[in-house]
């Protein structure tokens, strides 16, 4: 009989000691396993910010991706999945995608080459042209850059632009074609490469066809390609 009394407080202590283990640690492990939480916003703060947001939270910020974005900061969050606002369980993994920050191109050599092929150079880069400008050389032959503006090995960010400096020749003087027929300066102008954009007749005293006024006048700087404009007796 004694050895039953024995048997029955062991049976009874063990009883009572399996209701205070799983009243004190395992069901409390698994209300917290059942309760859900909030995702907070982390994108566009930093991720030692969003990593401790997310703790707060009780959930784990993981970083999933780092690439290079023209907006976000490096160092601070892009994306994060779930979304902000979605309620997830307590100790749910948060994917994180980094910024790199803007992604830099370096401005290629150009001095040398035509400018056509310069602009799609730049083009392919993910550069912008922000304007072409022409000046006289007489040791450059016209339409090759001489430089550009940033030079060759600045870092710029994709979408910038870039002024390219391109060779209008060698100075040429404008002749003068003041009193000669239209014909015979069409011949001047197409053998100095200048271009003839504008021929207006107009009333005047003498034989029709022959010039008048000329833009630019005699003597002024002109350059291959420069067009021009003449009034011809009508």
């Amino acid at each position: 009989m004694k050895k039953f009394y024995i048997y029955t407080f062991v049976i009874f202590a063990f009883f009572v000691i399996g209701i205070v283990i799983a009243n004190f640690l395992i069901m409390p492990s698994i209300v917290r396993m059942g309760k859900e939480t909030l995702v907070p916003n982390v994108c566009n703060i930093s991720l030692d910010e969003a990593l401790e947001n997310l703790k707060q939270k009780k959930l784990e910020g993981i970083v999933i991706e780092r690439r290079h974005d023209h907006i976000i900061e490096e160092g601070r969050i892009i994306v994060q999945e779930p979304l902000p606002g979605a309620r997830v369980k307590a100790g749910r993994i948060i994917n994180l995608t980094v910024s790199l920050g803007p992604q830099t191109i370096k401005i290629p050599f150009l001095t040398g080459i035509g400018v056509d092929k310069g602009r799609s150079i730049l083009q392919r880069l993910g550069l912008g042209i922000k304007s072409v400008e022409w000046v006289f050389s007489d040791s450059i032959a016209r339409t090759i850059i001489i430089k550009t503006v940033p030079p060759p090995e600045s870092e710029l960010t994709k979408g910038d632009a870039v002024t390219i400096i391109v060779s209008k020749g060698s100075v040429l003087k404008m002749p003068k074609l003041v009193g000669v027929h239209i014909r015979e300066a069409e011949d001047i102008l197409s053998k100095m490469g200048l271009v003839l954009a504008e021929v207006r007749e107009i009333e005047g005293s003498g034989t029709k066809g022959y010039i008048l006024v000329q833009n630019p006048e005699a003597g002024q700087d002109v350059a291959y390609g420069d067009s021009i404009s003449l009034m011809v007796i009508q």
